[in-house]
């Protein structure tokens, strides 16, 4: 790989609206000349590209025609208000419950098969990678952004049910992404707006947010996902934990022992895009750790910042070459860079997957 390509390797790019503002359903030029310029490790669906079973199958299929190295193709499926494909009368998926109600049900098998559900229904697209499951433990009632996404306020439980959904999603041959490192569900702010802020100890966060984090890893965990809620009590300041060196790497990777991929969220949110510019938001994260980039605000200053970054050595390259070693260790593990067949229509709204998501309740 050229570093060019290595660089590109590091993006989670999104295509989410087409040159005059409506839903992109339809592969566009200003689609391809994106991709083809940063030529981007992933690529995240939303809401937005999904029509049609046909339409979205043959939408995934030029994107990943335009990369060089087959991408990720991710999308957010966690169930409950959560589900970017969703039954319509084009669509006969199956309608996931919220994992709230996963977690009430206290059958562990069960949520197994949820698990298998939304991943086996994802490859009849092409989706490899599951932004899911919410590791969150929903412990402030104020939480606008979690709640009943998570499945339980008690740490143990959360621990338990989110290991048996990526079980599942794993087993369907898609990738389970664990979110939202260090913890979301113990804030009243909202990180989609401006900076939101957990107000507990390193110490408190080992007794409650990253007791499902540490299960996911020990049950082998390939992908994190950090969020951008701020850790005063860690870092001193309002920094996003994204681009915390102590979070990222000494929290996540070093005390923790995580060795899989480290993705930042979403990095048009508010609580970073409001602070910092799309270059300067993606070198940070670089340096403190993670491997890949989601959805920066400006997809070309972002890569062309990180590419600088890396020529100066501001970024290492011995950097560099780990975090794309691990990216194309993981697409070979799920078989991406050789090519994944389609998962049969069959498996959408299937009478087998409607008897699991009915035992929910």
């Amino acid at each position: 790989m050229t570093l060019e390509q290595k660089v590109g390797q590091l993006f989670f790019l999104a295509f989410r609206q087409d040159t005059d503002g409506t839903p992109l359903w339809t592969y566009n030029d200003a689609t391809d000349q994106v991709l083809r310029s940063v030529q981007p490790g992933g690529v995240c669906l939303f809401n937005e590209n999904v029509h049609t079973v046909n339409q979205l199958r043959t939408f995934v299929q030029k994107m990943q025609g335009a990369c060089s190295t087959p991408p990720f193709i991710g999308i957010d499926q966690e169930g409950g208000s959560v589900q970017r494909i969703r039954r319509t009368d084009a669509i006969p998926a199956t309608n996931v419950p919220a994992m709230w109600q996963v977690g009430q049900t206290g059958d562990l098998t069960l949520a197994e098969q949820i698990g298998g559900v939304l991943g086996s229904e994802l490859t009849v697209f092409g989706v490899n990678l599951d932004f899911a499951p919410v590791c969150d433990v929903f412990s402030n009632p104020k939480n606008t952004v979690i709640g009943h996404r998570a499945f339980s306020s008690d740490p143990q439980q959360v621990a338990r049910f989110s290991t048996a959904v990526s079980a599942g999603i794993r087993k369907a041959g898609v990738i389970p992404v664990c979110k939202h490192f260090p913890g979301h569900g113990d804030t009243t702010g909202d990180t989609h707006v401006d900076y939101a802020s957990v107000n507990k100890s390193l110490d408190e966060l080992r007794q409650t947010e990253l007791v499902p984090f540490r299960a996911q890893i020990q049950a082998g965990a390939e992908m994190v996902m950090v969020a951008h809620i701020s850790l005063p009590q860690v870092n001193g300041d309002d920094t996003p934990a994204s681009m915390s060196h102590r979070i990222v790497t000494g929290l996540l990777r070093q005390e923790m022992g995580f060795d899989g991929v480290i993705i930042t969220d979403a990095l048009d949110m508010g609580a970073v895009s409001a602070h910092y510019s799309a270059g300067e938001a993606a070198v940070r994260a670089i340096q403190a750790g993670v491997d890949m980039l989601l959805m920066p605000a400006d997809p070309r200053a972002a890569y062309d910042a990180v590419l600088a970054a890396v020529r100066s050595g501001e970024i290492p390259e011995a950097q560099l070459n780990a975090s794309v070693a691990r990216i194309l260790a993981l697409k070979q593990k799920y078989g991406i860079l050789s090519g994944k067949s389609l998962g049969d229509l069959s498996l959408l709204g299937s009478s087998a997957h409607q008897k699991v998501v009915n035992r929910v309740g």
